[in-house]
């Protein structure tokens, strides 16, 4: 099994032998599945839909998994929910909007809890990029005095031109930029 940084123990499951993969013929009948009456097809359908199976994104497929976390038997939900645990990440806000939605109307309060807590792993990532972002963004705002690497100036005040990168040595760095020149650019 190829050692992978970052991946959980059920995305590195998905690289041992055996595991089962699903192919379109398949997904199709697991679809049909997840709207039967029946909760052990719908329990299936739940298990089989995850993304390590799948290994593609289809919409159809997460509009079951979101159908199934709002299923009326609590064991349909916990498995749609342990799906979501298993490697599916949201790409979307309005994916990321529905998941937070479904979490705040969860009844059961184990399964809230454990809805919660797949809902912090899986949104981390994305609240961490947009913390670096607003950090790079308050980083650019900020004015000191320094050298400006345009003009040459010294004890100017300078900002950080993030879109410029000045290479100095083995790791290249922000470049900064007086009022002036960002004036002239």
């Amino acid at each position: 099994m190829p050692k992978s940084k970052g991946m959980n123990k059920h995305q590195k499951a998905v690289y041992r032998r055996g595991e089962v993969r699903v192919d379109s013929n398949q997904i199709t009948q697991l679809l049909e599945l997840s709207c039967s009456a029946e909760v052990e097809d719908r329990l299936t359908a739940a298990e089989y839909l995850c993304p390590c199976h799948v290994r593609t994104r289809i919409p159809a497929v997460w509009d079951a998994l979101f159908r199934m976390m709002q299923d009326e038997d609590r064991r349909v939900r916990q498995q749609a929910w342990h799906t979501i645990e298993d490697g599916g990440k949201p790409t979307t806000e309005e994916s990321v909007e529905t998941l937070k939605n479904i979490c705040s109307r969860e009844t059961d309060p184990k399964l809230r809890r454990f809805a919660e807590q797949t809902l912090d792993r899986v949104l981390g990532s994305r609240r961490k990029q947009q913390d670096r972002e607003m950090r790079v963004a308050h980083l650019a705002d900020r004015k000191e005095r320094g050298k400006c690497d345009f003009c040459g100036m010294t004890n100017v005040l300078v900002e950080r031109d993030l879109q410029t990168m000045i290479p100095t040595g083995d790791f290249p760095r922000i470049a900064m930029i007086c009022g002036e020149c960002v004036i002239r650019h």
